[in-house]
C-alpha cells in the first residue's frame, strides 16, 4: 500500500501541527469527534443532577455518584476514536501528511479535556447545590477513572475492529469491580474513593489510560489496514 494510493489530504490543512497550523488542525479535528454522542453525555449528567438530591450529599455520596456514573458516559466518548476512520468520517487518518499518532493523540487529548470539563461541571453543580466534599480531589479522582475506563473500551474496539467489543470489555471490568469490590483487580479499583477522600490508587488508573492510548495508537494502523504507515 502506497500513501498515493489514499484518500487525499485535506488542502485546508497545513501540513505542519506547529505554529499557526495548531489552531486550524485542532478545531478540523475537534469538529470530526465532536459528534451526537458528545451533546448526550451532557444532558444525561444533568438528568443525574436532577436526580441526586446534592442538599444531602456528603463526601462518600459524591464519590459513588461520580465514580460509577460520570466514569460510565466516557464510553460514549472514548471508544468510537478507534474508528471513526473506518466509520465515515469523509477521510482517512492515515491518508494525511503528518503522522497519524499525531492525529490520534490529539483526538484523545481533546476528548480527554471534554471529559474533565463534563467532570468539574457535574461535581461543581452537585456543590452549588448543597453537596459537601472537596471538590478538587474528587474531580481528578473521577476524571482519571473515567479516562481508564473509556481508554480501555477504546483499545478492545482497536483489538477487535468492532465498537462494541469495547463497550462490552470495558463494561465487565466496571460490572467486576462494582460486584466484587476491587477483589480482582487490586490498585486498578475503579471505585477506591468511597469514602470520598483521594488516594493515589487513580495514579495507577491513568497509567492505564495513557498506555491503553499509546497502544492504540500504535496498533491503529494495522487495525485500519494501512500496515506501511506504522
Amino acid at each position: 500500500m502506497s500513501r498515493s494510493s489514499g484518500a487525499v489530504p485535506n488542502p485546508a490543512i497545513p501540513s505542519s501541527v506547529s505554529g499557526a497550523a495548531f489552531v486550524p488542525l485542532t478545531l478540523h479535528n475537534l469538529r470530526l469527534i465532536a459528534t451526537y454522542s458528545w451533546l448526550a453525555v451532557p444532558v444525561i449528567l444533568a438528568f443525574m443532577v436532577v436526580l441526586a438530591n446534592p442538599a444531602f450529599m456528603g463526601p462518600p455520596q459524591a464519590a459513588l455518584w461520580g465514580e460509577r456514573f460520570i466514569s460510565l458516559t466516557a464510553l460514549l466518548l472514548f471508544p468510537p476514536l478507534a474508528l471513526m476512520d473506518a466509520g465515515g468520517v469523509g477521510e482517512t487518518l492515515l491518508a494525511k501528511r503528518y503522522p497519524h499518532l499525531r492525529i490520534f493523540v490529539m483526538r484523545w487529548l481533546l476528548t480527554a479535556v471534554y471529559m474533565a470539563v463534563l467532570t468539574i461541571a457535574f461535581l461543581g453543580f452537585l456543590r452549588l447545590f448543597g453537596a459537601t466534599f472537596e471538590l478538587a480531589a474528587l474531580v481528578g479522582g473521577v476524571w482519571m477513572t473515567a479516562l481508564a475506563l473509556g481508554s480501555i473500551g477504546m483499545l478492545a474496539s482497536v483489538l477487535f475492529g468492532s465498537l462494541p467489543a469495547g463497550f462490552i470489555l470495558a463494561f465487565a471490568w466496571y460490572l467486576m469491580d462494582w460486584t466484587t469490590k476491587g477483589k480482582f483487580t487490586g490498585s486498578f479499583y475503579l471505585f477506591s474513593m468511597a469514602k470520598g477522600v483521594w488516594n493515589s490508587d487513580k495514579l495507577w488508573l491513568l497509567g492505564v489510560a495513557l498506555v491503553s492510548t499509546a497502544i492504540s495508537a500504535w496498533l491503529l494502523p494495522k487495525s485500519l489496514g494501512g500496515e506501511a504507515y506504522r
